[in-house]
């Protein structure tokens, strides 16, 4: 759209802004009391869910599991050729995937059932995973594939990125346009922002270098997956405290990353073919408001209405629920059968244990393995951190496990497979770096907060 639409947009246009972003706004930002304390609407949703319907949530898991793990079967292994495009894409995977969502509904029914080995039943496995976090994300992904769209998809971000452009430009050494990949993250969910760097990446947007900063920097686990972290520990109570600590950890290691190995030895080479384009966000003569305003209405113009925006909603939900949530279940019960049943991350997080004994952290000896284990997947801090007497501790391992940002169940997996320049060295590295930031500062904050 040219750059009269601000003068020219009609008010259904600008309601198609305002609304939405607005509502989005309310259920995943605004702060609603909750007893001594705050939280947001959509934590309160999920807690309903969770209290009132928990029955139906779990034959819901059981049938999402089987379901996904019977027809990744029929279209991976013997090529069922039926459905939509998008279908096959959710139920077409690799061999690996298709092991982990077998497992996943293997590992749900035996739960369930009761008639699985007890390092499968028992409460410090299957209760924590299945019992508890999975079916805390089955409702949270239900809320967030219908509610999300309202942030991303009708303008907010391209207004707030507006704001920050200059700041990603000054600070972190990126162009303006990846403010608003990073609050694609932020408010969308992480594999969600590392897709749309590498689609930017292969547009010409981003360079080589670009791309692997706004990937490995500012795909920060989102919002609502944030509440879910904070609920795993036992601190809901002081989520805004939580959420802001990560939010600044996140921001000292913007600062950082880019400047320093392994991201600086990235290539500033574009994708081959393309022909790289100028950061058009802030154009001459233009203030951020102007910017933001012209983005967002433009964004809104292309947004589907009430009938595409539950379409997309409805795809969104099947692709998680199906693709990513048996996964998930599989990856969180394996990591955790090794954490409790043998002493592999007890000896590989020794090394920590004097570091944190001499910070004053408590319970020092149980929160070692919480360093190490979020690079499999970033739920798994926080699960075996959860019984953690101590709410220093259970803040700071909740910290970590969302300010590591690489794990390999989704967004290192992901970065292996784009063609920026990383391979498993580099995600290690960044992993190592970023937990070496972020450790002392979470000490520090989870000090000042308790």
């Amino acid at each position: 759209m040219n750059d009269t639409i601000v003068s020219t947009a009609p008010r259904s246009l600008w309601l198609k802004f305002i609304l939405p972003s607005l509502l989005g706004a309310i259920v995943f930002l605004f702060p609603v009391p909750n007893g001594e304390s705050f939280t947001i609407p959509f934590g309160i949703l999920i807690d309903w869910v969770n209290e009132n319907l928990s029955t139906l949530v779990s034959g819901l898991l059981i049938a999402v599991t089987v379901l996904s793990a019977a027809l990744t079967i029929a279209f991976s292994t013997f090529r069922l050729d039926v459905g939509s495009a998008f279908i096959k894409k959710v139920f077409r995977v690799s061999p690996t995937w298709l092991i982990l969502r077998v497992l996943g509904a293997v590992f749900c029914v035996l739960y369930f059932t009761g008639i699985g080995p007890e390092f499968i039943t028992s409460g410090a496995t299957g209760g924590t995973v299945v019992g508890f976090l999975m079916k805390n994300l089955l409702a949270l992904f239900f809320f967030a594939a219908l509610a999300l769209p309202l942030l991303t998809d009708y303008g907010f971000m391209e207004f707030v990125g507006s704001f920050l452009s200059r700041a990603f430009k000054r600070l972190f050494r990126l162009p303006g346009r990846s403010a608003i990949d990073g609050l694609a993250s932020w408010l969308g969910a992480a594999p969600v922002g590392v897709m749309l760097t590498v689609q930017q990446y292969d547009m010409g947007v981003y360079s080589r270098r670009q791309a692997a900063t706004v990937a490995t920097t500012f795909s920060i686990v989102s919002v609502p997956f944030c509440y879910v972290i904070a609920k795993v520990v036992g601190l809901q109570d002081v989520f805004f405290s939580y959420y802001g600590s990560v939010m600044l950890i996140g921001f000292v290691c913007a600062l950082i990353l880019p400047r320093i190995p392994p991201l600086t030895w990235i290539p500033d080479s574009y994708a081959p073919g393309v022909t790289p384009h100028e950061d058009d966000v802030l154009k001459p003569g233009e203030t951020a408001m102007q910017a933001g305003t012209r983005m967002a209405l433009a964004r809104a113009s292309e947004a589907p209405g009430f009938a595409g925006f539950l379409s997309k909603g409805l795809h969104n939900l099947i692709g998680i629920w199906f693709g990513l949530v048996p996964a998930t279940l599989a990856i969180a019960m394996m990591s955790l059968i090794v954490a409790e049943y043998t002493p592999l991350f007890t000896w590989l997080s020794t090394p920590f244990v004097p570091i944190l004994e001499w910070a004053g952290v408590a319970d020092a000896q149980a929160a070692a393995p919480g360093m190490i284990i979020g690079f499999a997947d970033m739920y798994l801090p926080a699960l075996i951190g959860a019984d953690i007497p101590s709410q220093e501790t259970r803040f700071l391992i909740a910290i970590l496990s969302v300010s590591q940002l690489i794990y390999m169940s989704e967004v290192g997996a992901l970065l292996l497979r784009a063609n920026l320049g990383l391979h498993l060295g580099h995600l290690v590295m960044i992993f190592v770096i970023r937990t070496i930031i972020a450790t002392p500062l979470a000490i520090l904050l989870a000090k000042l907060v308790f």
